[in-house]
């Protein structure tokens, strides 16, 4: 089953997901608090939309011991010669985290990120349509439990409301398991996503561009697999920062 016509509820999930807030919207935290903000504005006064709206180390090597200069024209081009230095850091292994996880972890992992990559591909263009039709209503029920999905088409209704469209999806730039059930039936991912990738417009134009997102910043997506039912979103953290309140940078290299 996944979930189509009989969403679990919140309470058939893994402990796993009290520990995030539940996010209904797809720009979320401090995005969509802007955004909020200005709609309330739009309805009581008439103001249109405003705005919807991070370690690089190098190290030098040992130098080649110093030569005695010869006369005159050699010795002066000798020490003018610019110091050659080597980068002895080792690379970061990208794959590091795996160590932490068993097998089964692992493909539980593989399995919630695809499910993951799936509904974000798919719902993209809902998104940027930005209307509240019965075949978006659908696929959030498809993916998210009740009641989120019930939050996501609200979501939506407010967006077609004051003509707001999202399109494309963040690029991201690393993504790894922060937590895994011993069951494997609960999965929390972090990414490191780049936002700039996305454009947004309200009545067709270009709003303000969100100042913290114009670096990467990390996400975190919580999934659970209840008994019965596929993979399920339970919670999307956009503002992993001050307790989730706030874009958090990250090092797309690390």
């Amino acid at each position: 089953m996944n979930g189509l016509q009989n969403s679990p509820t919140l309470g058939a999930t893994t402990a796993h997901r009290s520990a995030y807030p539940l996010v209904n919207c797809r720009l979320l935290g401090e995005a969509w608090s802007m955004l909020a903000i200005t709609l309330r504005r739009c309805v009581t006064a008439c103001v249109a939309l405003a705005a919807l709206a991070v370690f690089a180390t190098a190290c030098g090597g040992d130098t080649d011991p110093e030569s005695s200069p010869t006369a005159g024209a050699t010795s002066s081009a000798t020490d003018n010669t610019p110091e050659v230095t080597t980068d002895t850091s080792p690379t970061p292994d990208p794959d590091a985290w795996r160590a932490k996880f068993d097998a089964d972890q692992l493909s539980a992992y593989d399995t919630a990120l695809q499910r993951w990559d799936s509904y974000e591909s798919r719902s993209e263009p809902i998104w940027a349509k930005g209307k509240a039709t019965p075949a978006a209503e659908k696929l959030f029920k498809e993916f998210f439990p009740h009641p989120i999905w019930v939050g996501q088409f609200e979501q939506l209704q407010t967006y077609e409301q004051y003509e707001v469209q999202i399109a494309g999806t963040p690029d991201v730039l690393w993504s790894r398991a922060r937590s895994v059930t011993e069951t494997g039936s609960g999965v929390v991912i972090m990414q490191c996503v780049d936002y700039r990738s996305t454009t947004t417009t309200q009545n067709g134009n270009p709003t303000q561009p969100i100042e913290s997102r114009q670096k990467p910043v990390l996400r975190e997506i919580n999934l659970s697999k209840p008994e019965g039912y596929g993979w399920l979103i339970y919670a999307i953290n956009a503002t992993p920062g001050a307790n989730g309140k706030k874009d958090k940078p990250c090092d797309p290299t690390s």
